[in-house]
């Protein structure tokens, strides 16, 4: 008795939420503030900070190591289709590599040629000084082509093939045998 009261009670305070348009307002504030926060702390950095001089920053764009990242996955015959995320926290700059492995990849040689070619690479070319992980992540693997076998060697019976084509007699070798004229 007291369960259904409650509930009563609820309903009754729930349609009387819904009805005031000052919280229906205050409910659509929240909502839009929490996809705000959301969209702005997953968003990725247009420029990442490489070093500090005494002179001021030197900062590279995310399309310079996007593109970097790219041309050393094209380098690698295995890899295809690198996606790149960048994250900086602490003035630490880290990467997720997103690639599908090709036909007769082997990840974990993919993984070791690509992080360290990537980790010189942005040190050197680019002048990254605070570079935090390179996560490799296989997304997909893309498989070669498949052969399909010739219909003549899948419909062929092997038993025939012990056959001499000239020991078979035909329809006609048979009636000339039967009435010979």
């Amino acid at each position: 008795m007291e369960i259904e009261t409650a509930s009563t009670s609820i309903l009754e305070k729930m349609q009387t939420i819904a009805s005031d348009p000052v919280y229906l307002y205050g409910a659509g504030g929240v909502v839009l503030v929490i996809f705000i926060l959301i969209v702005f702390l997953r968003r990725q950095p247009t420029k990442v900070e490489a070093y500090a001089t005494e002179n001021g920053r030197v900062l590279v764009s995310r399309g310079a190591i996007v593109e970097l990242v790219q041309t050393s996955c094209e380098q690698l015959k295995d890899v295809s289709k690198p996606r790149v995320k960048i994250a900086v926290k602490r003035n630490v700059t880290n990467l997720d590599v997103e690639i599908k492995l090709l036909s007769g990849g082997r990840l974990r040689a993919v993984e070791d040629t690509l992080q360290s070619h990537l980790r010189h690479a942005l040190s050197q070319n680019l002048g990254i000084e605070n570079l935090g992980y390179i996560n490799i992540i296989a997304t997909g693997f893309k498989s070669g082509r498949i052969e399909q076998a010739s219909k003549a060697s899948t419909l062929a019976d092997p038993t025939l093939d012990s056959f001499d084509e000239e020991s078979i007699d035909t329809i006609e070798d048979i009636n000339e045998e039967k009435n010979p004229s």
